[in-house]
């Protein structure tokens, strides 16, 4: 399995065996794009950020390739799968690996992490505990044949912008019409903004995640 690079910061409110976050950034950031988060979720999270492996020539790195254009972006199918095959090979061996509650692991993906995000959740709802995808959305050729049982109450936390320029809005409500049929506990939030998080939106994961934390204890 490739090493993924991660930067990583530890709870500031110590506890035995911590909840996780993970962070997935989009196309073209790295590990600190999202890493800011960490200072605004709950203390009791232990918040992991982790670099996508593939470097771009222009900087920033990826998780999979992507041809087309902005607002119609065409993923490449091989790293595509090889990037699936990494995350569901990758998340598992956090709670392990940091001592934080295997039962607790929650992931914030934006972009290209949501897509992935999304992807791990309906192949292996076991390795989370709930999700929030962020500007991205659900990959129809991403989905399995058969979902498994354990999907079943599943948290999901969906945001957009209405103006996002990389990925319409389109994009959002298809994956809220994919899910909407599925055994999930979904819930939907957009923004007048473009490819980015909404300060709203902001306010809305923090009291997500203190909610999710809540139905643990």
């Amino acid at each position: 399995m490739t090493n993924i690079h991660t930067i990583e910061r530890k709870p500031r409110q110590a506890s035995t065996h911590p909840p996780l976050l993970l962070l997935l950034h989009g196309y073209g950031a790295s590990e600190h794009d999202l890493f800011a988060f960490a200072d605004y979720v709950d203390p009791r999270f232990y918040v992991v950020s982790a670099r996508a492996p593939l470097a771009l020539p222009w900087g920033g790195f990826a998780w999979y390739h992507l041809g087309g254009a902005p607002g119609n972006l065409v993923p490449d199918a091989a790293s595509r799968a090889q990037a699936v095959k990494l995350i569901e090979q990758f998340v598992p061996t956090l709670p392990e690996r940091l001592g934080t509650d295997p039962a607790r692991t929650y992931v914030l993906g934006f972009s290209q992490g949501a897509i992935l995000s999304l992807a791990l959740a309906l192949r292996q709802p076991t390795a989370l505990a709930g999700l929030i995808a962020s500007s991205g959305y659900m990959d129809p050729a991403l989905m399995p044949s058969e979902l498994p049982t354990a999907l079943t109450g599943l948290p999901i936390l969906q945001l957009h912008g209405t103006s996002d320029e990389i990925i319409p809005v389109r994009a959002a409500h298809m994956t809220r019409d994919l899910l909407a049929p599925l055994p999930v506990r979904h819930s939907y939030h957009e923004y007048p903004i473009g490819h980015g998080i909404h300060p709203d939106g902001l306010q809305v994961i923090q009291t997500w995640l203190v909610e999710r934390l809540a139905e643990t204890v």
